[in-house]
């Protein structure tokens, strides 16, 4: 992955998927600061991102946090997301980037991709030339006016030649296939919901950590190692049964679609597997995706190699099952899905009828069918060949049969011509792979040589050949006539075995892209299947997506909360955004005032744990769920298309961050003031707490006029906070489009019980609340009386609005009472005579303490410091 920005903040990014060998370049993002590049990570999940050396500290800094830490003096600790690489600023130059890419539009190129690097001889640039021509391929695919991102395309393509030479110049390489570019597809924000990384890891939709094996936190792989908490991602990722349903349902949360038609297609999918006619299909179905394996990893072993066995380059038998249980399954589905009743109207049927190349996924199963010997190779552990498969392989196993059979023979022959004492040393006469026949002689202990070499033996001239362990080998004129006559028939059996799976890869690769595109339906399928599955687990309804800009919900619930509780309090939400302003970007709405009743901001006051923060992140998820296709969980709900949720929910603060919490938050909020529109959703929770109650108030109006003051612009909004002086004090006026509410409580102050004192209902009722309860809150958590008590004297004073300057520079009554206390014994204690000598004898000592303690009990006993003079 590379990553560029400029000093204006505009963010370039590319990076390629090894599996899938696709590059995907983003297009590049104004403004979009550290926010973006955040974003890019969190969905690209790099193991290695490259940066230029000119690249603003801020990037380097941000991207240094999650780095590996090779450089450090413990070396043993290098846990990290991915591998940080500077590079030279020349590597992320547009025009350089920009020729890459057109070499990989080479004319001359095949269907299975070239290797970055490759450039056109003809470089004349005319129209009709062969540049101009690959020239208008690329702008197909790709915004050439994206300058950043293609400058990363080309740092990517650079260093993907520098890894390919690598392997190409590896032991045994034949040719530079690897880390080709297939593809390039280029990721557009106009038709998908912008969603930051804060979004994304506050609702809780990705929460992803270190796997908890440090030899696991990616060490050597190919992917980070790490494993998905409770998260909406988790959730539905568990209900897929394959790798690419998997992928693909990671996609769709990544990339949530703002196109009703794909929100609605998904839907009608949903709708129909869970018709309770297409129940058993549907359950065949799932238990058929989940044998299906990732044979992207397959295929690529099919035409590298990765095994050597005895020396020789082989295939892994698991490799060949794996292609031929695919073929199959996926024959098997798309016989399945024809059987779902109202199935055939769906995208997916038609995709799985017309883009599935069943001839040749057939063919390609057949091929290895008729090859390989999967009960023998799994005996053996090798790939064996079928008998049939290759005549030539099969007369050098039937001349190997019977050679082995007159091995027998050759052995008498040996043992009539060697002297009788030798006969008990001479063991078997066999084949050695590469070394032929020969004769096997046992050692003899004292010597470690041949217990017989030959010597005695008439007209014949023994000489050893190799020997191991337990035997020395040796040829004589027997074994060279041997030779002669069959050769070397274990490496010729080798070698046309090796033709034979050599000559079978071929075969099955010309079928590879028919069975990618069937694997990637078929992970569609899974996709689908798995959200579907989510709603009947979960007891979710389909939303009704509209162009209107409105948030109707009856019966919210929170997707992830409602699992961990006995009970979940559904709740409702009614927001409408601006309709458009003057600009052009109004829209037509038959029977909608431009004024609309309803609220587009819903401000939430309440105690503390009262469930406002669940709320707000509840009507967040459901909204994100209906723009991912998904059923949600709501009784009824109607969702305007949303082009963006940003939040200033969750505080993010790591270790090597220097920047306060208050500094944190105020980001986040700009980042949704810069890119808000009125078909946003914005969630700010409590925003303003990290300064003083006067600026925090201050800031946190101003936040919520700015966007109130759009008018017709204004976003859909959701906020809570706790500063009551905004609205006690007349900071924010009653305004057309701004509802109040709160999450209802029951209080009880004469209970016995701290815990009895307050039950939350979670229930949303209008109105504002007068109180945060946050003393009654503190008690609950089992804060000292004697905090609760100050705290309690320290709210009444704010209450009544007493200036607490001024009362805490004036004593208390019970301070002015240990005053004088202390002062009468002090007069009493000066005005004590004391005896001389007293401390010299017992009596005295005893005197003393008795004196000292009826001054002391004077303080106990009260009294008038006036009475210490009348004794004077």
């Amino acid at each position: 992955m590379a990553v560029d920005m400029n000093r204006d903040g505009k963010i370039g990014c590319a990076y390629y998927v090894v599996l899938d060998e696709t590059l995907i370049i983003e297009e590049d993002v104004s403004m979009g600061g550290i926010e973006t590049v955040a974003t890019m990570v969190l969905q690209a999940q790099p193991t290695t991102v490259m940066v230029p050396n000119r690249a603003p500290q801020t990037l380097t800094e941000f991207l240094e946090q999650d780095a590996q830490r090779l450089d450090d003096d413990d070396a043993t600790d290098i846990r990290g997301l991915y591998i940080l690489r500077h590079l030279a600023s020349a590597e992320f130059d547009y025009d350089a980037g920009k020729e890459a890419l057109l070499g990989l539009y080479n004319d001359s190129s095949s269907g299975d991709g070239i290797p970055p690097g490759e450039e056109d001889e003809d470089a004349v640039h005319c129209i009709g030339s062969s540049n101009h021509r690959r020239l208008m391929r690329l702008e197909k695919t790709v915004n050439l006016s994206s300058h950043l991102s293609i400058g990363c395309a080309g740092a990517v393509l650079s260093d993907l030649e520098r890894r390919r030479s690598t392997e190409y110049l590896a032991p045994g390489a034949e040719a530079p296939i690897s880390f080709r570019v297939k593809a390039i597809t280029m990721s557009s924000p106009s038709d998908v919901m912008l969603i930051s990384a804060d979004a994304l890891l506050s609702l809780q939709i990705l929460r992803t950590e270190l796997h908890p094996n440090p030899q696991l936190q990616c060490l050597g792989g190919s992917e980070n190692k790490v494993k998905e908490s409770l998260s909406i991602a988790g959730l539905l990722q568990a209900l897929a049964g394959t790798v690419q349903g998997k992928s693909r349902l990671r996609q769709m949360l990544f990339q949530p679609s703002i196109d009703v038609d794909v929100i609605e297609e998904r839907q009608r999918s949903i709708a129909v597997f869970l018709r309770p006619e297409n129940s058993d299909i549907v359950q065949s179905m799932r238990r058929q995706l989940k044998k299906v394996k990732n044979i992207k990893a397959a295929l690529h072993h099919v035409r590298c190699g990765v095994d050597r066995i005895r020396g020789q380059l082989s295939l892994r038998i698991n490799d060949w099952r794996a292609l031929l249980r695919f073929t199959m399954l996926a024959n098997q589905l798309r016989e399945d899905i024809c059987s779902l009743v109202g199935g055939q109207d769906l995208n997916i049927y038609a995709k799985l009828q017309e883009d599935i190349d069943t001839q040749g996924i057939l063919q390609a199963g057949e091929m290895i069918v008729n090859t390989i010997d999967f009960k023998l190779s799994q005996d053996t552990g090798r790939t064996e060949i079928l008998p049939g498969a290759s005549e030539r392989l099969d007369e050098l196993k039937d001349d190997y049969t019977q050679v082995y059979q007159i091995l027998s023979d050759v052995k008498r022959e040996v043992l009539a011509r060697v002297p009788r004492w030798a006969v008990q040393y001479v063991q078997e006469c066999t084949i050695v792979p590469r070394l032929g026949f020969l004769i096997a002689v046992a050692l003899n202990p004292e010597t470690g040589e041949g217990a017989f070499n030959g010597r005695g033996v008439a007209d014949d001239e023994w000489h050893q050949v190799v020997m191991d362990g337990r035997r020395a080998y040796y040829k004589n004129r027997t074994m060279v006539e041997l030779d002669d006559m069959y050769g070397d028939l274990t490496e010729e059996i080798a070698d046309e075995e090796i033709e034979v799976i050599v000559e079978l890869a071929a075969s099955v690769s010309e079928h590879e892209n028919a069975l990618i595109r069937a694997l990637e339906l078929l992970g569609e399928l899974d996709s689908l299947l798995a959200l579907a599955l989510a709603a009947e687990k979960y007891n979710w309804a389909p939303p009704k997506m509209t162009s209107e800009n409105i948030i109707d919900i009856e019966g919210g619930r929170h997707p992830l909360q409602e699992l961990l509780v006995p009970s979940f309090i559904p709740n409702d939400c009614l927001l409408r955004g601006g309709c458009g302003s003057e600009d052009g970007d109004e829209i037509d709405l038959i029977g909608v005032d431009d004024e609309p009743k309803e609220p587009s901001t819903l401000v939430l006051t309440g105690p503390n744990n009262s469930g406002k923060s669940i709320y707000m992140k509840q009507v967040a998820l459901i909204v994100y769920l209906a723009h991912i296709g998904s059923y949600v969980p709501v009784t009824r709900a109607t969702i305007g298309v949303t082009d963006r949720i940003l939040t200033r929910v969750a505080t993010r603060e790591t270790a090597m961050d220097d920047e306060s919490a208050f500094m944190t938050d105020l980001k986040q909020a700009a980042f949704s003031i810069n890119f808000a529109t009125r078909r946003s959703l914005i969630l700010a929770d409590e925003f303003g707490k990290g300064t003083t109650m006067e600026a925090g108030a201050a800031i946190f109006t101003a936040y919520l006029y700015h966007f109130l003051e759009l008018d017709a612009d204004r976003p859909r909004m959701l906020v809570s906070t706790h500063f009551h002086d905004v609205f006690n004090k007349g900071f924010l006026r009653p305004e057309e489009g701004v509802a109040y509410a709160h999450m209802e409580v029951r209080l009880d102050p004469e209970a016995e019980e701290r815990e009895a004192q307050i039950t939350y209902l979670y229930r949303l009722v209008p109105g504002r609340a007068e109180h945060s309860l946050g003393l009654m809150c503190a008690a609950i958590n089992n804060i000292e009386d004697d905090v609760l008590k100050r705290a309690g004297d320290i709210l009444g004073m704010l209450e009544r609005g007493e200036d607490l300057e001024e009362v805490f520079a004036k004593p208390t009554d019970e301070d002015i009472e240990a005053l004088k206390a202390s002062e009468l014994v002090a007069r009493r204690f000066l005005a004590t005579d004391f005896p001389q000598g007293g401390r010299d004898t017992l009596s005295g000592v005893g005197s003393i303490r008795d004196m000292l303690r009826e001054i002391l009990s004077s303080k106990e006993g009260g009294g008038e410091v006036g009475e210490v003079e009348s004794e004077e």
